[in-house]
């Protein structure tokens, strides 16, 4: 009898201190709450395609779920729990607190796992493998190592003036949850946040926090509790503007289908939802990715895959193409109409095109171009040969025994003096008939006046930039590459501009135009290539990297530190810049590119 007045005491009291508002039915196997963590714009939205979607078939396997926005009063209706909290970017952490504790207050389940409106649940795979109820919190681990942490990230997205100004000051190092990829919680990881965050150190944290995820991983830290991901199989695609395309980021793997047991895909926009309930109920992996054929075809981060943004029926005219022009670019806006224009006018009728991230717009105006066939790669431009891996990877997939010329964006060739014969027609001629590769001098160009009037707004960067040196190349008895024992020629310009280089740097010469073979190697920078016969006539690039936007491509490369010997190059032309030098013309050694006689020699 004692006992059961002790058990009727407890239930009382407990129920007396937290009133339940949800109490739906669960499966017992699962005993776990899904919140789908959104915000009140996104409810006629994001939200019905939810419903539409993944949302049904946690109703089929008897698990609840909720939707939670801020900028309410606690109350819980229709589904929805109106939290009392911000309800903009910058109250996040604020926002998963008062989440938090609204589930451990108002519920009586096990586990909360938080899924945020841009993403697909695989109900199934996450929950039939039951980790999630093995950990108090499971997901994907971040970790930051001392210094990592870009503590400005928040100042861009913010609208307040804490904001706009403050900077995240939360410790390093750090591992939490990544609460874009959706997390679990336990009912005891719940009341650890909860005794934490009204602790001295938890109050700092959250004065000095901008981050939801990585704020209550901090939080967790204090109590002892850390993150697991066994067996935590998702995907990650990122878009960098609110209209961009979502390509892989981070973890670069394939769709929940019937062929991949990943748990979750953050697709960072909401129609892609019905596209990926689709690809959940078939075989087959979606989307399309290459590999470059010299490593493993593995999934994860940094593994140089590209993935397909356009569709698959460009590649029929990229197979077949008498020349194609393959390439790898990151934020390009500035050259990429000129590149097209040009190389279209010299007859090319394909182009194969790697895009490394892209913020500025270049991939969705490539993804818009009917006869460019369109890849993303989310690996570091320095892991991949400086973009060779990427290129070959084209290449080998697709060109192979065919002429190609591999092309920067700031790059276009020219053989005559004027930029109008048909490249088809060259590969094609009698000079190349016994050749497999031609030698492509990088001539630099540039205008005669300052950097910054060179825009290219009448659409003819010979005419704007159309100045060179008179000796344009400087030709070593060293550094004769890997594969060669070939002549190494370097910009004359470049040493010009930042004298005491070191002689073997600035090469500009590439083996650009080849048929390509899987016996070739190929060096980084393309700068030489092994088992190739070289044809005698030798070409250029009109190098137009000396225009407008030269500072602030340096000044991007400088931060991104992606570029050769921790971008040495762009961090000598900043200091160069700094001194307020903008203008490369030198009247006592700059001429027209159509007077330079290294040039016209080689001209038709």
């Amino acid at each position: 009898a004692s006992l059961k007045t002790l058990i009727s005491d407890f239930e009382a009291s407990a129920e007396t201190s937290a009133p339940i508002l949800f109490d739906q039915p669960c499966n017992p196997l699962f005993d776990t709450l899904v919140v789908i963590y959104s915000c009140q714009p996104n409810l006629a939205t994001r939200i019905p395609a939810i419903m539409a979607t993944w949302a049904t078939k946690l109703t089929e396997m008897g698990i609840p779920f909720l939707v939670a926005v801020g900028n309410g009063d606690g109350s819980c209706d229709g589904g929805v729990i109106y939290l009392d909290a911000p309800d903009d970017y910058e109250g996040l952490p604020q926002k998963t607190l008062a989440l938090v504790k609204w589930v451990h207050d108002h519920t009586r389940y096990a586990h909360v796992v938080k899924v945020d409106d841009d993403c697909f649940l695989n109900a199934e795979a996450f929950f039939a493998a039951l980790n999630h109820r093995t950990f108090d919190y499971y997901g994907r681990t971040l970790y930051r190592h001392t210094g990592q942490l870009d503590r400005s990230w928040h100042n861009a997205k913010s609208t307040s003036q804490r904001g706009l100004f403050e900077l995240d000051k939360s410790p390093e190092p750090s591992d939490y949850c990544d609460g874009g990829s959706g997390y679990a919680l336990s009912r005891t990881a719940m009341s650890a946040v909860l005794d934490a965050s009204s602790s001295p150190e938890g109050q700092l944290l959250m004065q000095v926090s901008f981050m939801e995820d990585k704020l209550l991983g901090d939080l967790l830290a204090l109590r002892g509790i850390r993150p697991q991901n066994e067996d935590y199989r998702i995907t990650i695609r990122r878009r960098e503007s609110r209209r961009g395309i979502p390509v892989a980021r981070w973890l670069n793997s394939f769709d929940a289908s019937q062929s991949v047991p990943v748990k979750l895909v953050h697709l960072d926009a909401s129609e892609a939802l019905a596209t990926a309930q689709d690809r959940l109920d078939a075989p087959g992996l979606n989307p399309k990715k290459i590999w470059p054929t010299f490593v493993p075809a593995t999934l994860g981060a940094g593994t140089n895959a590209l993935e397909m943004v356009s569709g698959v029926d460009r590649l029929g005219a990229a197979r077949e193409a008498a020349v194609s022009v393959v390439a790898c670019m990151r934020n390009e806006m500035f050259m990429l109409p000129h590149f097209l224009s040009h190389y279209r006018r010299l007859g090319v009728e394909s182009f194969l095109i790697a895009d490394n991230c892209s913020d500025d717009g270049s991939l969705e105006f490539l993804a818009d171009q009917p006869d460019v066939a369109l890849f993303s790669v989310d690996t570091a431009y320095s892991h991949s040969q400086y973009g060779v891996a990427w290129q070959q990877a084209l290449l080998a997939h697709y060109r192979i025994g065919q002429w190609s010329l591999v092309a920067d964006a700031d790059e276009l060739l020219f053989w005559e003096t004027t930029q109008n014969a048909s490249l088809v027609n060259l590969v094609q001629s009698e000079t190349m008939a016994s050749a497999t590769a031609a030698r492509v001098f990088m001539l630099d160009m540039y205008p005669k006046g300052s950097l910054s009037e060179a825009t290219f707004d009448s659409m003819d960067p010979f005419a704007e930039t159309g100045f060179v040196d008179r000796s344009p190349f400087l030709r070593t008895s060293f550094g004769r590459g890997p594969y060669s024992n070939a002549p190494t020629w370097t910009s004359s310009v470049r040493h010009r501009l930042i004298p005491g280089s070191r002689n073997e740097l600035f090469v500009a010469q590439k083996i650009a135009l080849l048929k390509y073979s899987p016996l070739h190697r190929l060096s980084a920078g393309l700068h030489y290539v092994s088992g190739v016969e070289l044809a005698e006539r030798e070409f250029f690039f009109g190098h137009f990297k000396y225009n407008a936007a030269f500072r602030k491509k340096a000044l991007e490369e400088v931060g991104r530190k992606q570029h050769f010997n921790d971008a040495e190059e762009y961090r000598k032309y900043l200091a160069m810049a700094s001194e307020g030098r903008d203008v490369v013309f030198d009247q006592h050694v700059s001429v027209h590119w159509t007077e330079c006689p290294f040039v016209t020699s080689r001209l038709t």
